[in-house]
């Protein structure tokens, strides 16, 4: 029965992408971004701020049920503001705007068809073409057969609620996890491009282009793919934020952690050590009782733990993508910390393929404590 593993493997990780592309086209997620990448996308010259306002709000209103559309426009003083003050909705667009390639791509298809149905796609294809890339990554490895495990690293990782978002970050997962994969294949001219492309759809995505360049130079597995990526993000990264109207750092940082304002005319607090330390901890207890990427952080290190005790030796490649998966998250929750899963969703998944693949060179042996396996296949760069 052992020949069945690999295409039952196949079959099931088939079956649940294609389930979730389903509920999620099906059973999407309204959210307040929707009306801000809706305006950001529709901005061109000479188009009033009012007409910006009315395009994202009655794109919603006539694609939201009633209901989701009163509660993202009346629940809270923040949302009323945002819905009755035209001038207070464009000031958030900076926060929207940087994410170029996402805007973009929603201007390009609304040229094609309406402007929801273009968002809509940019989550629903994006999560079905990750589940592809898992299938690729498996079969790569010739480890089909333990599908059952990355379809349970998907459902921790919320991956099918991020399908249903109206966010980037179904978008930069599926660039993220293909660029992780060429990593792996050492493709390294894709590296380079996939890394900066998941960069303009997320550009907090450079802390981890910048963590794994430097963590592949000590286990002497250089990827200049990485290398180039993060050079090109640096270089471009002011100017984007600048021409997309980015308020800075610690505006953004204190209207995420501390509060919604109305408006960000005029909007400019002060840095405070107290409020930065704050929302640090703030942050990783909703992290602790909310949500579940931490979850698959301590599985992940757990099971990795667990091989080395039993004598497996992961390649450079496979070393340099875990230890970046920890540095990087925990860099990022040192520079912006985010509690929500769907933030950290591609590293996960990469981290966890990683992890995955590797139990195909175990043989856990009836009535043995330890395992045999192929020396030397995996210690090999």
């Amino acid at each position: 029965m052992r020949w069945l593993a690999a295409p039952l493997g196949l079959a099931l990780l088939a079956a649940f992408t294609l389930t979730v592309a389903a509920a999620a086209w099906a059973f999407p997620i309204y959210n307040w971004d929707m009306f801000a990448y809706f305006a950001a996308a529709h901005e061109a010259p000479g188009i009033s701020v009012e007409a910006l306002h009315r395009h994202a709000y009655e794109t919603m209103r006539q694609n939201a049920p009633a209901g989701d559309f009163i509660v993202l426009t009346q629940d809270r003083d923040y949302r009323v503001r945002q819905y009755a003050d035209p001038e207070a909705f464009f000031s958030m667009l900076g926060f929207y705007r940087v994410k170029l390639l996402y805007v973009e791509g929603i201007r390009w298809l609304s040229s094609v068809t309406d402007p929801y149905t273009a968002l809509r796609l940019l989550s629903v294809v994006p999560a079905a073409l990750t589940g592809g890339l898992v299938i690729w990554w498996l079969a790569r490895e010739r480890a089909l057969h333990l599908a059952p495990l990355a379809v349970a690293l998907l459902l921790i990782g919320e991956f099918g609620e991020t399908a249903r978002e109206g966010t980037p970050d179904a978008l930069s997962t599926m660039l993220f996890v293909a660029a992780m994969l060429a990593f792996m294949a050492k493709r390294e001219a894709v590296v380079a491009i996939l890394l900066f492309i998941a960069f303009l759809a997320r550009p907090d995505h450079a802390a981890y282009i910048g963590v794994l360049w430097f963590v592949s130079i000590f286990t002497r597995s250089f990827s200049w793919g990485a290398f180039v990526a993060f050079a090109a993000a640096a270089i471009v990264y002011v100017p984007m934020t600048q021409a997309g109207g980015h308020p800075g750092w610690w505006v953004h940082f204190w209207f995420t952690h501390v509060e919604y304002v109305p408006t960000l005319e005029g909007f400019d607090p002060d840095f405070s050590l107290a409020v930065y330390a704050y929302a640090v901890v703030r942050v990783i207890v909703r992290s602790l009782v909310e949500e579940t990427w931490l979850a698959v952080l301590v599985i992940g290190c757990f099971a990795w733990w667990q091989m080395a005790l039993r004598g497996l030796d992961f390649s450079r490649r496979e070393t340099t993508v875990l230890v970046t998966t920890l540095m990087a998250i925990g860099a990022k929750m040192v520079v912006f910390p985010l509690h929500e899963t769907r933030f950290h969703l591609p590293y996960l998944i990469a981290f966890g393929l990683v992890l995955i693949c590797a139990l195909r060179d175990l043989r856990f042996l009836p009535g043995a404590d330890g395992v045999s396996r192929q020396a030397g296949l995996r210690s090999a760069a």
